[in-house]
């Protein structure tokens, strides 16, 4: 700073100088703001409307058995394509093929649930099973999913509790091991009378020779029916064999007279609403 700039004329115009710009500005701030409040007041301006919430679009879930579900292990442990794959199917979802993934693949989630543009709703219901299970798009055709089963797998969702069946639902063969001819076609009519869809009719095609009242043979899945169809054969004895599917077996034994009278029966369960299975969307 040179020195004369402090002499009494050169301070007082730059107080002066102070005073104009102070005088021009702030009323300009003042006036301005005064403007913007009155704009909003007046509803000249508006605040941009906040942005809608992204919701999921919930839509019904595709038939568990209307496409094929691939397994693949990429956790380095033997045998575990293959336990998701069981686990699946018990699920009543269709299984393709059980395989281990490429040496290059490394998912360290439960899951990694691959699709296409037409599987979204496929790969959701799939992923729905595996906790933390996550999605990945891909260029794929058609509904097939693949499941890449990876290191912090630890177990799939618990299958909800089955519903008993009612007789409409059970499907029976009805077999002779007596020597009463025409004896299954009997026990048949009578079984079908009470409702259930009766399939096969002839002598047991295992050749057994039943003593006792009749036995019921089922599978893994039919334990239910056998168990529903038991409570109308009077002193009938399950025995589950190695079968797939719900289909049971009625044998019938020389001890045979008649069903469990109607009145006699126990009464079925009140059957809950039926709920439609759904899922839901990402929104983008």
């Amino acid at each position: 700073m040179k020195e004369d700039d402090h002499t009494p004329a050169k301070v007082w115009r730059k107080h002066r100088l102070r005073q104009a710009m102070l005088f021009v500005t702030v009323p300009g701030v003042l006036l301005g703001t005064a403007s913007i409040t009155a704009a909003y007041s007046s509803g000249w301006m508006s605040p941009p409307p906040p942005k809608p919430a992204c919701r999921p679009m919930v839509v019904p879930a595709p038939a568990r058995g209307s496409f094929t579900v691939n397994v693949l292990n990429a956790t380095g442990v033997d045998g575990k394509a293959a336990q998701v794959a069981a686990g699946l199917a018990k699920r009543k979802f269709r299984i393709g093929g059980i395989s281990n993934a490429p040496d290059s693949w490394y998912v360290t989630q439960s899951a990694v649930v691959h699709y296409g543009a037409q599987g979204l709703d496929q790969a959701l219901l799939t992923a729905e099973q595996i906790p933390g299970a996550k999605l990945f798009e891909d260029v794929r055709n058609g509904t097939a999913v693949d499941v890449v089963v990876g290191l912090g797998y630890k177990d799939m969702v618990p299958i909800p509790p089955r519903l008993k069946p009612i007789p409409s639902e059970v499907s029976v063969n009805v077999y002779n091991t007596t020597y009463k001819t025409g004896l299954a076609k009997t026990v048949a009519d009578a079984v079908k009378a009470r409702g259930f869809k009766v399939k096969d009719v002839s002598n047991d095609p295992q050749q057994t020779m039943q003593l006792g009242t009749a036995v019921i043979r089922y599978g893994e899945e039919g334990d239910l029916a056998a168990a529903l169809l038991k409570q109308h054969v009077p002193g009938a004895e399950l025995v589950r064999d190695d079968r797939t599917g719900p289909r049971i077996d009625l044998v019938i034994g020389s001890a045979f007279t008649d069903l469990v009278p109607v009145a006699a029966v126990p009464a079925l369960p009140e059957r809950p609403k039926s709920v439609v299975p759904t899922v839901a969307r990402p929104c983008h």
